[in-house]
């Protein structure tokens, strides 16, 4: 849920909440909508439930969130708010809070230009419109959903849907009667004899579409702009770089799906990049020229992805020759992509298929959605399930207090160690005190775990933690207490040693991450519902799987401890989708 600007609000929600009341808002529960005049614009709320109460959450041009109670207009019938001030042109982003009996809903995120003579890009899945242009009184709604409009007479002259959707509309509310179905941007209903503009009811659905280029590669890759017209596919860059497993040399995908070698030359190319007097390599594609490619076997694989501009990467070589490359260091405040909204996919294409995942390890730039099939039907997506506006004002309202500071408006979340809980920061020691108890109480008590590599038992030694594998020797090791950017990165003292000794160093840093250690049996340490119930924890990690599809995150470098995470993986991949939203 959000945030409230009062006690007393605060106070409703967490009764809700307790009640088990709290849930996403239905489409026919409400209109809403804004007005302006002179230097002044109305938000609105017009319920057709039993509302008491209603909060509106609401950014102009992208500022700061003002949460305030709405006034009720007897007059209008409906809940308002005015914002002052507001010239024309001026972008409102806003979304509510309101009851229906007790229980309490969020809507989706909507938004409206002040003046404007015709409406923003919709939020909504679906949206419709009284006007043939997009214009005139309009209704979103974000799930499958059954409507009786009131406000506007129920006539839809043309309607948006969201790329990968469709929509379904019926002139009989029981789903009967005439219909039909539109897709991504299909206007004009007026123009279908078919059917008489009275919409009734309507379905939304997610597309079933497996529409996917077949090439000479082992699957293909088909990059989807669901921005909703806020980027426009010229605007959308992507690159492809991994290592040729053959070979084992650097190399970019091209835009006919073969493996090129990098080289140190393309930094100074004439397709070069240049930002403040240096040069970078150029390995980027705009989505309008290439959609889609068919890749072969790829080792370490990184899909960047940006909007409005490609990403600043330089090609390096080691000392032993080998090249490398320098992704972006958000560590770095000069680093050339501090400015570029970018996301990646991680990602190996081998003999046994595909393995790849999304990942929030370093940072969130904008939603992403990957959608793998398989050429025996295998059909999984995996990734946020909410919009870009949307996950930026829950994380500023949700997190604990000591993660707020991780917001980077307007390019990013940073994860923890990226920012206040980095080493000799605010936060750099927020585990100290848990590492210490977990110290204590073990070198009295046996841990004994269960993992796919075994079963094994440790106990703090000295200042080490030591265990044992299937009832071996005790040399495996987790060599002194491990700081907090340790247990955020997964790094030092919880990244070394042999294979085995990384096993249990992985166990352990998810146990630390999800405040599992003297609290939760092991035996129950694969139930998520176990997860984070008290701190300290990682709950930027935490935030992360409360805002995903099936809860699947890589919110910290061994999320997928106990299976947690995105990775996505088929023996016989025939492609992907991977959508960009915002």
């Amino acid at each position: 849920m959000s945030s409230f600007p009062s006690m007393l609000a605060r106070w409703l929600l967490a009764i809700a909440a307790l009640a088990g009341f709290v849930a996403p808002a239905l489409a026919a529960d409400y209109t809403q909508g804004v007005t302006s005049s002179g230097s002044s614009a109305v938000i609105w709320f017009k319920s057709s439930v039993n509302t008491t109460w209603v909060d509106v959450h609401y950014q102009v041009n992208g500022g700061g969130q003002q949460n305030l109670r709405m006034g009720y207009n007897a007059g209008n019938a409906r809940y308002e708010t005015q914002v002052n001030n507001v010239a024309a042109g001026t972008t409102l982003s806003y979304f509510f809070t309101y009851n229906n009996g007790n229980p309490a809903y969020d809507t989706p995120r909507f938004s409206a230009t002040v003046g404007g003579s015709t409406p923003p890009a919709p939020t909504g899945i679906a949206c419709f419109y009284e006007n043939a242009n997009y214009q005139g009184a309009s209704f979103c709604a974000d799930a499958d959903s059954s409507w009786v409009g009131t406000a506007w007479n129920d006539r839809v002259s043309s309607v948006k849907v969201r790329s990968g959707y469709s929509v379904q509309l019926f002139d009989d509310i029981n789903y009967g009667g005439r219909s039909v179905t539109l897709s991504a941007d299909a206007p004009n209903l007026g123009s279908n004899s078919s059917f008489n503009d009275i919409v009734s009811s309507f379905r939304i659905r997610q597309s079933s579409s497996t529409d996917l280029p077949e090439g000479n590669g082992v699957m293909t890759l088909k990059l989807v702009n669901g921005t909703n017209g806020v980027w426009q596919d010229q605007q959308v860059y992507w690159s492809i770089i991994g290592y040729d497993p053959v070979t084992k040399v650097l190399s970019y995908v091209d835009n006919t799906g073969r493996l090129v070698p990098a080289s140190l030359a393309a930094n100074d190319a004439p397709n070069r990049l240049t930002k403040n007097g240096q040069n970078y390599s150029n390995y980027f594609y705009k989505l309008n020229e290439m959609p889609w490619v068919s890749i072969p076997r790829i080792d370490s694989g990184r899909m960047f992805i940006s909007l409005g501009s490609p990403m600043y990467i330089k090609i390096n070589q080691a000392a032993d020759g080998r090249l490398g490359f320098a992704g972006p260091d958000m560590n770095n405040p000069s680093d050339p992509n501090q400015d570029v909204n970018f996301e990646w996919i991680e990602f190996t294409v081998d003999q046994w298929g595909y393995h790849g995942n999304t990942t929030r390890v370093d940072q969130f730039g904008f939603p992403l959605k990957t959608r793998l099939l398989g050429r025996d039907g295998y059909d999984r997506t995996l990734g946020e399930n909410a919009s870009r506006a949307k996950i930026f004002a829950d994380f500023e309202a949700l997190a604990q207090p000591e993660f707020r500071g991780l917001v980077q408006r307007p390019y990013r979340i940073v994860a923890p160690a990226k920012s206040v809980f980095n080493r000799g920061q605010a936060y750099g020691n927020y585990f100290a005190p848990y590492v210490d108890q977990v110290w204590a109480y073990y070198a009295s008590t046996d841990l004994v775990f269960t993992a796919e590599a075994g079963t094994f038992r440790g106990r703090v030694i000295g200042n080490d933690f030591v265990f044992s594998k299937n009832g071996g020797p005790q040399n495996l090791y987790i060599r002194g207490k491990p700081t907090t950017q340790e247990i955020l990165e997964g790094s030092g003292r919880l990244a070394s040693g042999s294979s085995d000794e990384k096993v249990v160093q992985a166990q352990i840093t998810a146990a630390f991450n999800r405040h599992l250690l003297m609290r939760v049996d092991p035996s129950q340490w694969s139930n998520a519902s176990t997860y984070y119930g008290a701190g300290p924890a990682n709950y930027y990690s935490k935030f992360w799987h409360d805002h995903s599809i099936d809860g699947l995150a890589y919110g910290f470098c061994y999320d997928d401890v106990r299976s947690q995470s995105t990775l996505l993986e088929h023996p016989s991949p025939r492609g992907m989708f991977i959508t960009v939203g915002w």
